[in-house]
């Protein structure tokens, strides 16, 4: 039987302390297992800093909501914002570096969750982005 717990963040980087400490709270009580604890906390501290670091220059109350529902097996979290529409599945593919001096900057973070995740889904619900991320342990 799955679990559901639910944060509200203040789009601050001393957030995701608070973020990390509930996950790892939540993926004990749950007993998930290690490499999927690993791949959604992942996945949902990227999406996390880039929407405390980008997404909400001129929004008057910013907003962060995570859902999550959590098996042994599989995590699934829903992550609400009311930041500009970005649906970051369309973002295109990096070219893979030669080296760190001449990798471009931006967008790593998007090629992960997208490695990470076994399902993606977004919808813009009126003025909230609804990101769904699913991890489980067919993925590495």
């Amino acid at each position: 039987m799955a679990s559901r717990e639910r944060i509200e963040l203040k789009p601050v980087a001393a957030e995701v302390a608070r973020l990390n400490h509930w996950l790892d709270v939540a993926f004990a009580t749950n007993k998930v297992e290690e490499p999927v604890a690993a791949n959604l906390r992942l996945c949902i501290n990227e999406v996390a800093a880039n929407l405390i670091g980008y997404a909400f220059n001129d929004i008057p109350d910013p907003s962060i909501v995570i859902e999550v529902e959590l098996q042994p097996q599989q995590g699934k979290a829903v992550i609400y914002d009311n930041g500009p529409y970005f649906d970051f599945r369309t973002w295109p593919p990096h070219d893979k570096p030669k080296d760190l001096l001449s990798a471009r900057a931006g967008g790593f973070g998007i090629a992960l969750i997208k490695e990470r995740a076994s399902q993606l889904g977004y919808e813009r619900v009126g003025q909230v982005n609804q990101l769904t991320i699913v991890c489980d342990g067919l993925n590495p």
